[in-house]
């Protein structure tokens, strides 16, 4: 069904190939262009649009690291689906063009692709410039991508617990997860488990060392601060706490940087 739904979608795209292609919408100079690529490209359940661009190369992408791109052009913000980007491609007259969408990590430089392979593999996003035909249009769509597709950036957060202005060792510290669901209940259900029971309901992180310091990788997720309704979402905003005298002493630590030194004060 989801299969069908984005082959349905692609389908209502090319009923906009019509559209005019001299639209020069990121400083690509096309005043003088013999042959010119028209790609769109709209999002799918994509969550974070900035930072993200369509790649022209002669092979198909794998790895950012080994990708030599010809040439890109920023994808727009907020795009519809009759939105494209034009490329020139007079230059590339005789070669097969590969085309993919990629979006940078949210924290460091390298980019992974959010062009979604259930119609078709990345191999087969690709145009030949011939000289007779001037005009190529491309269509697929972008969507966030599987966390299988890209390694993850991990975030190394040195975090300090200390009870007024002493370190505190051999302390348990839990994580209960990202900030959407904490609130006061929650705090007051993992007290009660407590009291009844002795136990903590979250993940155990591990024990502070003897300066009250304990380090912890934290995966970041890269759709980033979202909105969702009328309610903007933070996925990098994460809830670690320690229990004291049956409490719930917490700490809110956002995951905008790849070392993070924080501390939790009781």
């Amino acid at each position: 069904m989801k299969r069908n739904y984005f082959i349905l979608l692609l389908s209502a795209i090319a009923l906009f190939f019509s559209a005019s292609c001299s639209k020069d919408s990121d400083g690509e100079d096309l005043k003088n262009a013999t042959h010119k690529a028209v790609i769109y490209s709209p999002a799918v359940g994509l969550q974070r649009f900035t930072d993200s661009k369509v790649f022209l190369s002669e092979a198909p992408f794998e790895k950012y690291e080994n990708f030599t791109p010809l040439k890109s052009l920023n994808l727009p913000a907020n795009r519809t689906v009759n939105d494209s980007v034009v490329f020139n491609v007079s230059d590339y007259v005789g070669k097969t063009i590969y085309v993919v969408a990629l979006r940078k990590k949210l924290l460091s430089d390298g980019y992974y692709s959010i062009t979604s392979t259930t119609s078709q593999p990345l191999k087969n996003i690709k145009f030949t410039v011939v000289e007779d035909k001037p005009v190529y249009q491309v269509a697929f769509v972008t969507a966030e991508p599987s966390t299988k597709t890209y390694t993850a950036d991990k975030a190394n957060l040195t975090l300090k617990v200390k009870k007024g202005s002493s370190p505190v060792s051999n302390r348990e510290v839990y994580w209960y997860g990202t900030t959407q669901l904490w609130n006061d209940q929650h705090k007051a259900l993992i007290e009660k488990e407590y009291k009844d029971n002795g136990r903590v309901a979250a993940t155990l992180m591990n024990r502070t060392d003897a300066d009250g310091l304990l380090k912890i990788g934290i995966p970041v997720n890269e759709a980033g601060t979202v909105k969702n309704g009328d309610k903007v979402v933070n996925n990098n905003e994460h809830v670690f706490f320690v229990m004291e005298a049956g409490k719930v002493k917490e700490i809110i630590v956002n995951v905008d940087n790849l070392v993070l030194s924080k501390t939790l004060s009781f």
